[in-house]
């Protein structure tokens, strides 16, 4: 079987079995069976395939053919230049999670000087690992990461170990703050779950079956995790800090009049993403 062949025949599988993106999938799975960019793929159309590479195709592609995500599959997706190692214990880190981080960094270069900076609900590790490789380092810094999941630690920890950030960041277990009792932070960045418990069913294939639900239902209007992590962040604010949250693409004025409740004397600043829909919310006290 030649390239040209592998690919004609796994995007005809994933089409006629629904698949979002066949073209992409199949093109994403062989690039990563064989170590290429897309140019190869379209400039060797009649290099063979090994057997070894024949058949870890074919299993790839039969998963995907049951909607299984091409990063679960491939066991990694690239964010902000970094690998990032993901399993269905983690949820998949997306483009709208690279703008929080790449807002924080606009915020940074503008004279914002965390010292110590938290990354509640980590999952993977995405966002206090591209944080560490990204900011200037200050004389000082410190990096702290906590997730509810003690699966999901496992595979940040790894990540962190794997880029070689191991000894940078204290990974700690637990529920929004409970692991930090009595401390405080100059920066703390979230991306809780904001999906409305009303509308995991409507989610497509790929997300109900294969990503962790507790790391997407947001209960009640998808503001039920959100309004605790609201009520309880004050007390871990240190003076001028900030707090930079992801959100729903229908969430941010919902969000504004919680905080006006909650936190009535902060700054809050809503900042759209590509497609101009409320996506980061940053707090500042």
């Amino acid at each position: 079987m030649t390239i040209g062949e592998a690919l004609k025949w796994a995007k005809g599988i994933l089409r006629d079995k629904g698949v979002e993106g066949p073209e992409n999938s199949a093109e994403f799975l062989l690039r990563q069976v064989l170590h290429k960019d897309k140019p190869y793929l379209f400039a060797h159309p009649d290099r063979e395939l090994t057997l070894a590479q024949r058949t870890k195709y074919h299993s790839w592609v039969v998963q995907r053919s049951k909607h299984k995500p091409i990063w679960y599959i491939a066991g990694k997706i690239e964010f902000l230049g970094l690998d990032i190692s993901v399993n269905q214990n983690v949820l998949i880190p997306r483009p709208e999670t690279e703008l929080l981080v790449e807002k924080i960094i606009e915020k940074v270069r503008g004279g914002f000087v965390p010292k110590s900076i938290l990354d509640v609900g980590t999952g993977s590790g995405a966002i206090i690992l591209s944080l560490v490789d990204n900011l200037e380092r200050f004389p000082g810094e410190q990096f702290f990461a906590s997730d509810v999941s003690a699966k999901a630690l496992t595979v940040a920890k790894r990540n962190a170990k794997n880029l070689g950030f191991g000894k940078d960041i204290d990974f700690k277990e637990g529920d929004l703050f409970a692991p930090w009792a009595g401390k405080k932070f100059d920066l703390i960045v979230t991306n809780l779950p904001y999906v409305p418990h009303e509308d995991m069913s409507t989610l497509a294939l790929d997300l109900i079956h294969y990503e962790p639900r507790t790391a997407l239902d947001g209960g009640h209007m998808g503001l039920e995790i959100y309004k605790r992590f609201f009520q309880e962040v004050e007390t871990h604010l240190n003076p001028g800090a900030k707090v930079f949250c992801e959100i729903g693409y229908d969430q941010g004025d919902k969000i504004k009049k919680l905080l006006s409740e909650i936190l009535p004397n902060a700054e809050v600043t809503a900042t759209s993403d590509y497609a101009d829909i409320d996506r980061i919310v940053i707090i500042e006290t």
